[in-house]
């Protein structure tokens, strides 16, 4: 019967019979799969466990978890990696079906957020699950290898040490096709990283634990001290090499032998306590002697520290330390301190291992000569301390290389006591040897104060005048044949003044010797003060000086250091109640001149002083083969000089000073010589002179005092103030400040009435004095302007140093400075600078209409020349300044 004939009834029969075998044959082969697939999985996983417990390698256990995974998961390509030790990188430490090619591309992974996969899952710690890698931009750096390696999804979780809970590395499975894992997958590659972080974790452990077993092998085994193990009876457990070294046993020969093979029976006692002592958990430090197998007794240093594992004491762990050679240069120190400390030299011993070769032992004796009683000031210091000022540095220079060349080395060297006091020292010092290599020093010295004393004075009076203690003849000869060798070769100067009294013989005659004496006494010292370091000043004999002068190298600068000497008779001598007035002349020569002997420029000099003397005396004159007219008018001229100042033949000018648009602001005190047959005779004939006979020191004490009487009239006149030039010699004066001091305040000088007019040359010698006594003078209510500026030495690089309130730019700068590139241009410069610190500025010698337009232009504050007013005398200048405020 055809199945169509059949009743619709028995059909659906049919149907669900056919449906029921095939729902159960369906199911039957489901359940086959998923049987085969279990049967698989606990399989893998009994492979897995056995590699575990096997003795494999990391990367065999990872390779057999990655085995697993890939068995479970259809299609799966299984990778692991491994945080490097700086943990910064990824490292692929299995890949059991990657392409080695894709796997070597991966090597050194950034461990950073973004970075695909793993380098993120690794950065956030979080499983990362992609299930299209070309469409996630975490992988835009790897499309060329993914798309290479026909890879799709990537599913990487991070594995974290159970221990530490920190990132050791990745677990991760790839794919060639596009998908996303199931419930059962997840909890599989869950439970799967958990087994790779527990075997990576064990490796980990496996490894810090042979490092620290190596670690402690080696501190053991290569320690240089001798290490050795006792067990709870005293018997050897281990010895190191060193140990073996120091007893000379073989670690074999002593295993199992007790300690008491090599400590002798002297110290068998001591020992054991000590021992017992360690087994109760206390640690043990001593010292005993024991005999190694040659028959040797060494001191060794003992420490014992207790075994103790899981807090109970199961040995003894020992530490000898050879002290042998220390303890024997102990001895010998003993000995040689013994030896030493009854010896009347001083004797010290400095360690030669250490810089700067520090005192670790003196006698007796070097106390004593030295003054330092306790050892608290001597024990660690270099012996350096003992040096002072007139210490000589070349004998400290030669110390200080016979210590470096470790060679012996003697020496006569000026120490100090304690107590400041100094004493020569004949010094030895020699190094002590031990083989090649210098451990110590030891310094031998003798106080020979007394000898060097009195061989001193010997040398001294054989050099030295008795009466004023300067050189002598002798010693002045041989210093100036020295001072002319020197300088042979760079020809420099040598200037040679000779310095005769005037006058002291009718004094000493009458006055007597004693008199004469002290005069000679105080001269000495007078003139010496003003010789400079390098200089040399000498007694030639009688009444008679002679100074060597090389510090230097002008005329100008000589003649100067000749009115400073002279100006030393300006003041009388005074013993009680005696006064005694004198001067000096002074005759110079240099050896620009041609000479045979050294001598010959003393004598040179000396007919010098005699053709000063010739013409009036209480002078100094140049040697020269020619002796002209003109010397003899300059002669003249001081001599004429001389009575200018005692009968005030001085006139004070004053030039008025006006501002931009001619107003007179101030005035400048100028001085004039009106001689009584000569006339007005002009300052550059006569005030050079003054300054280089010390004169101009009187000349400008009577223009300031003038200055300061006029001032009250001129500034009633309406004027600002009133400028006046003081000389560079009258800052040399120990007095110069009280004296400005007083007549400021004799005259009622208000603040800023007065400005102080200096040059730049003033700053030639000691600057820093100078400087000082500016800010004197300011705080006295004084102005000061720097005079004639540019011409001098100091210049802009002394402008921001000194305290000025004004300059006054040289008439060198200003005239034609309309028409004169160089001359303008510097002038806007010092203008721009002067504005710039707030510096005044006065321009001198404006004598036409062009130079007063240029530097108005550029900022002058004020002007001074011809153009608006020659210096006159006081009334004179009082009519033009009235004039000149109705105009």
């Amino acid at each position: 019967m055809a199945f169509q004939q059949l009743a619709w009834e028995h059909q659906l029969l049919v149907y669900g019979l056919l449906l029921a075998v095939a729902s159960i044959a369906v199911g039957w082969w489901v359940g086959h799969r998923e049987r085969v697939r279990l049967a698989r999985l606990v399989a893998a996983k009994f492979r897995t466990l056995a590699s575990l417990a096997q003795n494999k390698s990391l990367e065999e256990k990872l390779t057999d978890i990655c085995a697993l995974i890939e068995d479970q998961i259809d299609d799966a390509l299984c990778s692991v990696m491994l945080v490097d030790d700086r943990k910064r990188e990824l490292n692929a430490a299995s890949a059991l079906s990657l392409p080695a090619e894709f796997v070597a591309e991966l090597q050194g992974l950034p461990i950073a957020d973004g970075v695909g996969a793993c380098g993120t899952a690794a950065y956030r710690r979080v499983p990362v699950i992609v299930s299209d890698m070309s469409k996630d931009q975490r992988f835009d750096a790897f499309r060329d290898i993914i798309q290479r390696f026909d890879l799709k999804a990537c599913w990487s979780y991070p594995v974290l040490s159970p221990a530490h809970k920190n990132v050791i590395g990745t677990f991760a499975v790839y794919f060639r096709k596009r998908r996303q894992p199931t419930l059962r997958e997840l909890d599989l590659l869950q439970r799967s990283r958990d087994l790779v972080a527990l075997v990576i974790d064990q490796h980990n452990d496996r490894v810090q634990r042979e490092r620290s077993e190596q670690h402690n092998r080696s501190l053991f085994s290569y320690n240089p001290e001798a290490v050795f193990t006792l067990d709870l009876e005293g018997n050897f457990m281990s010895l190191n090499r060193a140990g073996s070294d120091l007893i000379g046993f073989d670690e074999l020969e002593v295993l199992g032998q007790h300690y008491e093979l090599v400590v002798p029976e002297s110290y068998r006692e001591r020992t054991r306590a000590h021992f017992e002592a360690t087994k109760t958990g206390k640690p043990q430090r001593y010292e005993i002697k024991i005999y190694n197998r040659n028959g040797e007794l060494r001191d060794l240093d003992i420490t014992n520290m207790p075994i103790i594992i899981n807090g109970e004491i199961t040995g003894v762990h020992g530490i000898a330390k050879d002290m042998t050679v220390q303890r024997r240069n102990e001895s010998r120190l003993k000995i040689l301190e013994r030896s030493v400390e009854s010896s009347n030299n001083g004797v010290v011993i400095s360690d030669a291992s250490q810089k700067p070769y520090p005192i670790i032992y003196a006698n007796p004796a070097f106390k004593e000569i030295t003054g330092y009683q306790d050892d608290n000031d001597l024990l660690g210091r270099s012996c350096s301390f003992l040096q002072g000022p007139e210490t000589d540095p070349a004998t400290v220079a030669k110390i200080r290389h016979a210590l470096q060349t470790r060679t012996e080395v003697r020496v006569t060297i000026l120490n100090y006591r304690k107590d400041g006091t100094p004493f020569w020292n004949d010094l030895l010092i020699s190094p002590v040897r031990d083989g090649d290599k210098v451990t110590h020093f030891i310094g031998l010295q003798s106080d020979i104060t007394d000898r060097v004393e009195r061989e001193e004075a010997l040398e001294f009076m054989a050099k030295h005048d008795v009466l004023t203690r300067l050189p002598n003849r002798n010693a002045l000869e041989d210093h100036l044949a020295r001072a002319l060798a020197m300088t042979g070769e760079d020809a420099a100067q040598v200037f040679v003044l000779f310095i005769d009294l005037d006058g002291f013989k009718p004094i000493n005659d009458s006055l007597g010797h004693a008199v004469g004496d002290r005069i000679l006494v105080e001269t000495a010292e007078r003139l010496r003060q003003q010789i400079g370091p390098g200089d040399l000043l000498a007694r030639f004999g009688g009444d008679e000086f002679v100074a060597v002068v090389t510090s230097v190298q002008e005329r100008e600068q000589v003649t100067l250091l000749v009115g400073r000497l002279l100006a030393q008779f300006h003041n009388p001598y005074r013993f009680d109640d005696l006064e005694v007035s004198l001067s000096a002349t002074v005759g110079i020569a240099d050896n620009s001149a041609d000479f045979n002997y050294p001598v010959e420029l003393i004598q040179r000099a000396d007919v010098a002083m005699y053709e000063a003397k010739r013409r009036g005396g209480s002078s100094w004159h140049w040697y020269s083969s020619n002796l002209d007219a003109g010397m003899q008018q300059q002669v003249e001229l001081r001599t004429h000089l001389q009575e200018a100042i005692q009968k005030e033949q001085f006139e004070l000018f004053y030039q008025p000073i006006v501002d931009s648009l001619g107003k007179p602001r101030a005035v400048e005190a100028l001085v004039r010589w009106n001689h009584p047959d000569k006339g007005y005779i002009p300052p550059n004939d006569f005030i050079p002179l003054a300054e280089a006979t010390g004169q101009i020191i009187a000349i400008a004490d009577w223009v300031f005092e003038r200055t300061c009487r006029d001032t009250k009239a001129l500034v009633n006149a309406g004027l600002d103030s009133v400028s006046v030039n003081f000389s560079p010699l009258q800052f040399y004066r120990d007095d110069f400040i009280e004296n400005v001091a007083a007549t400021v305040r004799d005259y009622g000088i208000e603040p800023g009435q007065i400005v102080i007019e200096i040059t730049e040359n003033v700053f030639m010698r000691d600057s820093e004095h100078m400087i000082n006594l500016l800010h004197q003078l300011r705080e006295l209510g004084l102005r000061v302007a720097i005079d004639d500026f540019g011409t001098g030495f100091a210049s802009l690089s002394y402008l921001n140093q000194l305290p000025v309130d004004g300059i006054k730019i040289d008439r060198t700068f200003i005239s034609g400075i309309d028409n004169a590139g160089r001359n303008s241009a510097i002038t806007r410069g010092v203008l721009m600078i002067a504005k710039e610190l707030g510096v005044r500025t006065i321009a001198e010698g404006v004598e036409t209409e062009g130079e007063r337009e240029f530097v108005v232009t550029h900022g002058s504050d004020l002007m001074q020349g011809y153009l608006f007013c020659r210096p006159q005398p006081l009334e004179t200048v009082l009519k033009w300044v009235a004039e000149q405020g109705k105009a």
